[in-house]
């Protein structure tokens, strides 16, 4: 197992069981912590490696953090309690208080089947217990030489001022305790409110109501609802499915009036889109299927209404042919005076196949006739969707197999992308938790680097029997679900926690390409000729994700991107700009015979630019350029700004056989 490890040392720890075993030695009981990464998994007979002393975070303001520290002891331990203190930066003065830091303790669930033809990458062979959900149980026990682990989750605030926060986590009960140092680099840059990237996983309404125990849109469904749609913004979701079948006492409910005509009672799903404008998770808002496929047949079976008839006095269902017309218009009404109608989608039939697509199209169109200004979305299996769809939602492995056809339609709609219960097996990402978690941090790495700009996952609760059990053996591990139900709302996972990383990744490669635009932006546009503004974040994006067949599996390759990427951020939007680009990119493979390479930069006028530590000719206004001629070999260019004490670095490395 790979892991960032820290060791609290025995003999020059300084803690309570040290004092405790003086007074008792049949009392004093010894533990060891270590950091491990959050894509590794700590099972039970994890063994630490006494070679670091602090964990260490890093984070932009307004961004979450977090970390692992796995703890195993020799001897078992009843009733321990782990805290984090506040974090303070004593060059800033600034404190990160205690309600922004959290620590939990990681559970397991029992883990019966492995993914599918992935034996090559999964961490533990079925059967075995399977780290995931994470606790908030306020002590756990230790069994003797068993390891579990701790997840610590920062949320920097938003105007955290850059510099290095300093804390302690402690972890005791009433005869040991033991404190760490904890320490967070804040970045000098902020991670931007807005979303660049559309996210939704659909949820279960139901399950919410009966694991809860709680009836339905009772306000204590209500209570505990919000819980699970806070949770969705915390981890970066942004778009939310809308239920809205028809039926009395759900979200929607619908009358026909005597007359004939229809009325709609949407209070119920206009407390839901209050709640998902108060937190932020509608940046676009998903209206239900109007039906689904019939796979023997390849039909479109419609759904069926449930309406109150005022004048039989009783209820009845109707058929597609009377409650699409009057129901689309309706709610596309209360949607335009919600000022939300722009960023309303609605789904068709879920998973079209190649023998299904007539259906479908005959199905989409007839949405567009009545509502022309709706876009439609779908998760698709097949390309023919040409004037039927504004959002396309392939799943991940057939847009890497249909790639020409889906490039070749990319001016006719969005591209997104969806995985679920495929694509299964070692070649492509997915998120079920018995793959290394470096591939659920890979997800949204594949955003950027494939143009993809939305993501879709039909699995936020949907829970089948004890959510804590064994999965269910008809999907791969977890795919049904990425949180667990608690005692009073959700519960994360380590996969759920693992996504948010990779969102904020996205966001990170978004800022840089965002900053190098400005700054192109404010340049001559004949001298900043060779700047494109997305080339530099895609070079690190495609370092984590070369293509859509080879995502990393290594965790390491992840964090030193990540790092880059910041540097890079900081060259970007510091006191001192740096922008470099070279002709072939950075990694490049290239031929002797002979091997020219091309560099040119801006840097803040005035700067003093050194290209592996030879100073260089730079204009007034901060451009320069250089001839690089390599023999053969692996070459690294260090490129250097330097202005008023800042210094800003940049380093490209190619590569000549």
């Amino acid at each position: 197992m790979k892991r960032k490890l820290l060791s609290v040392s025995r003999s020059l720890a300084l803690t309570t069981a040290t004092f405790v075993g003086a007074l008792c030695p049949a009392l004093a009981q010894e533990f060891t912590l270590w950091q491990v990464d959050v894509c590794d998994k700590v099972f039970y007979d994890a063994t630490p490696s006494p070679d670091c002393d602090v964990v260490k975070l890093s984070a932009a303001s307004n961004e979450y953090e977090s970390a692992q520290v796995g703890i195993r002891s020799e001897q078992a331990l009843a009733g321990l309690v782990a805290s984090l203190s506040p974090l303070r930066c004593d060059a800033n003065g600034q404190t990160i208080p205690a309600d922004a830091l959290r620590v939990r303790q990681v559970g397991y669930v029992p883990l019966v089947h492995n993914t599918p033809m992935a034996d090559a990458i999964i961490t533990r062979k079925a059967p075995c217990d399977m780290p995931d959900p994470i606790l908030e149980e306020p002590t756990f026990d230790l069994e003797a030489n068993t390891a579990k682990a701790l997840w610590l989750t920062v949320r920097v605030p938003k105007g955290a001022q850059p510099g290095r926060y300093d804390g302690t986590l402690t972890v005791k009960n009433d005869q040991v305790e033991q404190t760490i140092p904890v320490q967070l680099d804040v970045f000098p840059f902020e991670l931007p409110d807005a979303r660049h990237l559309y996210m939704t996983n659909w949820w279960s309404p139901g399950n919410i109501a009966d694991r809860h125990h709680v009836d339905f849109l009772s306000d204590a469904y209500w209570d505990v609802l919000e819980k699970y749609i806070a949770n969705m913004a915390e981890h970066r979701q942004n778009v939310l499915l809308l239920p809205c079948r028809i039926y009395p006492g759900g979200f929607v409910s619908a009358t026909i009036e005597e007359d004939g005509s229809w009325s709609f009672d949407f209070s119920n799903l206009e407390k839901l889109l209050d709640l998902a404008k108060k937190y932020g998770v509608d940046d676009r808002l998903e209206l239900t299927h109007i039906g689904g496929i019939n796979r023997q047949e390849h039909i479109v079976n419609f759904s069926v209404a449930q309406v109150y008839d005022k004048k039989s006095g009783e209820s009845r269902n109707v058929g597609i042919d009377q409650w699409l017309e009057p129901y689309l218009k309706a709610v596309c009404d209360l949607l335009r005076a919600r000022g939300v109608f722009d960023r309303a989608m609605i789904h068709v039939a879920d998973e079209p196949y190649i023998p299904d697509i007539e259906a479908w199209r005959e199905a989409s169109q007839r949405v567009h006739d009545i509502e022309p200004e709706l876009k439609r979305i779908d998760a698709i299996e097949t390309i023919n969707f040409t004037d039927r769809l504004e959002v396309w939602v392939p799943k991940l492995s057939h847009f890497d197999r249909w790639r020409s056809a889906f490039e070749a339609r990319r001016a006719q709609g969005e591209f997104w992308y969806y995985i679920c219960c495929h694509p299964f097996g070692e070649t492509y990402p997915n998120r079920f938790m018995d793959l290394p978690a470096a591939r659920v941090r890979t997800l949204h790495w594949l955003n950027y680097s494939e143009d993809l700009i939305g993501y879709l996952h039909w699995g936020y609760n949907y829970w089948r029997g004890d959510a804590f059990g064994a999965p269910t053996t008809d999907y791969g591990p977890g795919d049904t679900h990425v949180v667990y139900n608690g005692k009073d709302g959700p519960l994360d996972s380590i996969r759920w926690e693992v996504e948010r990383e990779s969102v904020e990744d996205y966001e990170y490669l978004k800022l840089l390409e965002n900053a190098v635009a400005q700054i192109k932006e404010s340049l001559d546009p004949e001298k900043a000729w060779f700047i494109d503004p997305k080339a530099r974040a895609m070079e690190l994006a495609r370092r984590v994700v070369p293509d859509l067949k080879h995502a990393t599996t290594d965790y390491q390759v992840i964090n030193q991107t990540r790092q880059t990427l910041v540097n890079e951020i900081i060259a970007a939007t510091g006191p001192v700009k740096l922008v470099v680009q070279t002709f072939p990119e950075d990694n490049s493979v290239t031929a002797l015979g002979p091997a020219l390479h091309e560099l040119y930069g801006y840097a803040t006028p005035g700067a003093t630019v050194l290209i592996n530590d030879e100073k260089q000719n730079v204009s007034e206004d901060g451009f320069f350029k250089k001839q690089l001629n390599f023999d053969a070999g692996t070459h690294v260019v260090d490129v250097v700004a330097q202005l008023d004490g800042n210094v800003v670095k940049t380093t490209r490395t190619f590569v000549v056989k």
